[in-house]
């Protein structure tokens, strides 16, 4: 539900500052997120295909069919949804609960899977699909099932040496990842993904909230002048309230700033992308990982990543790693000075290959053991905290030459226990009673 904050639908809304009617002008053509990141691989647009009259009747004869079939499913699928309003308000009276916490206990779940590997019949199947498919117009195409029965019976395709198998495996995970990743041909194109893809994320988000009570917010929007899809927040139940409440800010403020921010910074992909953003990236995200790790140990002071004395905090609060890229030393990422390395560790750390991990007690045992043999062996474990400029030499005090100077923070002691005024205030005759003295 857009604008609204119910309890029951979460918050929508998109700024009315990013409404573009229609794809740019022709001289502004090279505007398009294709053309500001050349060299990326492209999603290639569905192109769409002329009928003569015997395809416009064989479409409208098809048509026709599957509103029939539609009609027959939609009836029986309302008999079952009256069915199920019976049972679920028969189930909400006999618990004494309303039939709204009956219908979310139902319906909120996600539909969410996992991608799975590359296979080699998937790949075979793509093969297949472009040797009997590019041809035939669209209606006409072979089915997954059709194109299944094909490879399975054709003897070219089940007798392959394993040059073959994985240059097809790689060509279907190229496939796969233009498709996740590759850019949009037209500004159009990319509007109906967005707004596809927040369509399913603000499903998911809903979801996640109903089950398991969170909150969640997300602000949205375009990247250039010229993009098409309109800047939009969302939040789960009144989570927007915190940033009226809290901060002092609408998020209808805050996404027109967005837009503002984003439309001036007008930035491809490799731009984004640059040494010293991805060194920004890395080292927010190992500082978030590693704060979050470190939370319950209850120190005074927040313990800060030093990478240089790593080993210390490993000794002293058990503190390790697991992931972090072969062939990278384990150092701050700003002292990473190759794009390739840094966009590596950066990449480990957004899909969580690299983590932070609390060792266990017979592991910190048994590194605790190895560092202090190596500190007995001569080794400097870490690096030594430096001394003072004045080491060794005779510092005077201010009153007394012989008398050792008192710390800071002893004089602040001193000075608050001092008492302000007399312990005892004398008073006269005529201040105590008013009368004589017995």
């Amino acid at each position: 539900m857009e604008g609204t904050r119910d309890a029951a639908a979460p918050d929508v809304c998109r700024s009315g500052l990013s409404a573009v009617a229609g794809d740019p002008p022709p001289a502004l053509n090279d505007a398009s997120w294709k053309s500001r990141n050349p060299g990326k691989p492209v999603i290639p647009p569905r192109s769409s295909e002329k009928l003569d009259a015997v395809q416009r009747a064989a479409r409208k004869v098809a048509a026709e069919q599957r509103r029939a079939k539609q009609q027959a499913i939609s009836d029986a699928v309302a008999e079952l949804l009256e069915e199920q309003e019976t049972r679920i308000n028969e189930i909400a009276k006999a618990h004494s609960v309303l039939p709204e916490k009956v219908r979310l206990l139902i319906t909120g779940e996600t539909h969410y899977r996992k991608r799975r590997e590359e296979s080699l019949a998937n790949a075979l199947v793509r093969i297949k699909a472009r040797q009997v498919n590019s041809d035939l117009p669209c209606g006409q195409k072979f089915q997954l099932k059709e194109l299944q029965e094909m490879v399975a019976n054709d003897p070219d395709l089940q007798n392959l040496d394993e040059e073959t198998k994985q240059r097809y495996l790689g060509e279907l995970k190229e496939s796969r990842s233009c498709k996740a990743i590759g850019v949009r041909s037209t500004n159009t194109a990319a509007s109906r993904d967005v707004q596809a893809t927040l369509k399913k994320i603000y499903g998911e988000l809903q979801a996640l909230a109903y089950r398991t009570g969170i909150y969640a917010c997300m602000f949205v929007t375009r990247g250039h002048v010229y993009d098409m899809h309109a800047a939009t927040w969302f939040g789960t139940d009144n989570i927007m309230d915190f940033w009226e409440d809290r901060m002092k800010l609408s998020p209808d403020y805050i996404i027109k700033q967005l837009e503002l921010w984003a439309c001036n910074e007008e930035k491809n992909i490799e731009a984004r992308d640059s040494l010293e953003n991805m060194q920004k990236q890395a080292k927010n995200g190992l500082d978030s990982g590693f704060s979050s790790i470190t939370k319950h140990l209850r120190q005074e002071k927040a313990i800060r990543l030093r990478f240089a004395n790593f080993e210390q905090i490993k000794y002293k609060f058990g503190i390790s790693y697991e992931g972090w890229p072969d062939g990278i030393p384990f150092s701050s990422p700003y002292k990473i000075q190759t794009v390739d390395e840094i966009r590596r560790l950066r990449d480990a750390i957004r899909d969580d290959s690299f983590r932070w991990v609390k060792m266990t007690a017979t592991q910190h045992h048994e590194y605790r053991k190895q560092v202090d043999a190596r500190r007995e062996a001569g080794e400097t474990v870490g690096v030594p905290r430096q001394g003072r400029s004045d080491k060794g030499k005779k510092r005077k005090a201010l009153n007394d030459e012989n008398a050792p100077q008192a710390s800071k923070k002893t004089r602040r002691s001193r000075a608050q226990t001092t008492p302000k005024s007399r312990e005892i205030i004398t008073t006269s005759d005529e201040e105590s009673d008013g009368g004589e003295r017995v």
